[in-house]
């Protein structure tokens, strides 16, 4: 292993060398650090860097070790949060002028939990402001540098697929992490609703928002959820619910679950190399014993509009203050737009959403009684490619709030060399078996081990 390998291992990896005193926190943390000085300028991953903090929190780590007390797989580990998650003395922008002098006096809850896990925070990570867009404006895909990286939790994605750091934090309320993770090589879980605490993170939409591990392996995406998962009476969205050992059930038995695929008709103008890597990747789950069956969900445009209307008013009514003190300072995206366009939207008309929501989750209960899960493509188009399709199959399980994981799956040619990926949905709180599929395939392919050109 050279030096400029250590900022590609997974978390799985580097936490084995460290128990194994084979490397050090320490080590890892320069050659981290060193990668974003060499790379970092041609991807604008991050708004923050913390590097001085992080190696004191690197040689703290090295002499807990040193004396036997191990924390667990993320002790040592450099990773990077969302410039959403509010941090201790280090500002916290959500990538808007609005908040650019805002400095929290306290950690977001998954970051208490990071750091307690002895996880090593890196830095805070780029999005497009107030995480209002599918692009990250600025940040580039290290796939390729002319193209996104998505959003909006971009930065994420892109830090990993570009080895500046082991995994990291994002947030998810129509696509937010699965986007970025597909665009980008890497691995993102979008958690069931309430499972990992928002406490701390600023705000899109409440009852729309969730928080979630971004990795480059299936495995290292159940460390970091093991971490940040759990009940939280700090945030009211949160659910009392037994959290299970996520490693543990990634080798559980797969042979004989039902998978559900949408019918063709559901995926009109997806491009080509998308439709072919997601149908060569049922065939692969088909050889791991998977029973794999065609579904319809023909009240997605309902979805999509009752989201719709849901998030722009809970974003308007926490941008509400702002909009009254500190209209000025929105930049040229379309947030203001939005959001004034939420504040126009009546009590009626967002109850009338919330009713339209109930109704279609009992739907959508229907369709997952006679699968356990759903494998769909993570995205319609590699990064950067025109949108062609009719159906997005990210917001609707957000509205839901079901448990989603997206990982990689192939390459396109043409373009050459961009990611694909795969989405696999699971019923709420069957986070368990979501990652059993993923981490099956991922052990007879190889399209995680990848590493972009740069």
């Amino acid at each position: 292993m050279t030096q400029e390998d250590i900022p590609f291992l997974s978390i799985s990896e580097a936490s084995l060398l460290i128990r194994k005193r084979k490397l050090s926190p320490v080590e890892i943390t320069r050659a981290v650090l060193q990668r974003i000085d060499q790379v970092e300028p041609k991807i604008h991953a991050f708004i923050t860097v913390m590097g001085e903090s992080a190696l004191v929190a690197a040689k703290m780590a090295e002499r807990e070790i040193a004396r036997g007390k191990y924390r667990g797989p993320l002790h040592g580990i450099p990773v990077g949060v969302k410039d959403t998650h509010y941090t201790k003395a280090i500002k916290t922008t959500a990538g808007t002028a609005v908040l650019a002098a805002f400095i929290p006096a306290f950690d977001a809850t998954v970051v208490k939990r990071l750091k307690e896990a002895g996880a090593i925070i890196l830095g805070k990570t780029s999005l497009p402001e107030f995480s209002f867009s599918g692009f990250t404006p600025g940040t580039h895909n290290p796939w390729d540098l002319s193209r996104t990286p998505g959003g909006s939790s971009g930065g994420s994605a892109a830090a990993l697929a570009a080895g500046m750091v082991l995994g990291a934090t994002g947030g998810d309320t129509s696509g937010s992490i699965r986007g970025p993770a597909t665009y980008c090589g890497v691995v993102g879980f979008k958690p069931s609703y309430g499972l990992v605490s928002r406490y701390g993170v600023t705000a899109l939409s409440w009852t729309l928002d969730h928080v979630g591990p971004m990795t480059r392996t299936v495995a290292d995406n159940a460390i970091m959820l093991n971490v940040i998962a759990g009940y939280d009476p700090n945030d009211d969205s949160s659910v009392d619910f037994p959290v299970p050992n996520y490693v543990k059930l990634l080798k559980q038995r797969i042979k004989g679950l039902r998978m559900g695929i949408p019918r063709p008709s559901m995926l009109g103008g997806y491009h080509a190399d998308v439709l072919s890597s997601f149908y060569q990747s049922t065939k692969v789950f088909k050889r791991l014993g998977v029973k794999v069956r065609e579904v319809d969900m023909p009240f997605i445009e309902a979805a999509d509009a009752a989201q719709r209307i849901i998030r722009i008013s809970e974003a308007s009514s926490y941008q509400e203050k702002f909009l009254r003190t500190r209209a000025d300072k929105y930049g040229p995206s379309d947030v203001r737009r939005e959001i004034e366009a939420g504040s126009l939207i009546t009590a009626v008309q967002y109850l009338r959403a919330q009713k339209v929501r109930a109704a279609l989750m009992r739907e959508m209960n229907k369709i997952l009684l006679p699968v356990d899960v759903l494998l769909t493509p993570g995205k319609s188009e590699p990064a950067g490619e025109p949108q062609k399709a009719g159906v997005n199959l990210s917001r609707i399980f957000a509205l839901f709030g079901l448990p989603a994981l997206a990982l990689p799956c192939g390459f396109s040619s043409p373009p050459p060399g961009l990611p694909l990926g795969l989405q696999i949905v699971a019923r709420p709180f069957e986070e368990g078996i979501a990652y059993a599929l993923g981490y099956a395939y991922q052990s007879v392919t190889d399209w995680h081990e990848r590493r972009p050109p740069i």
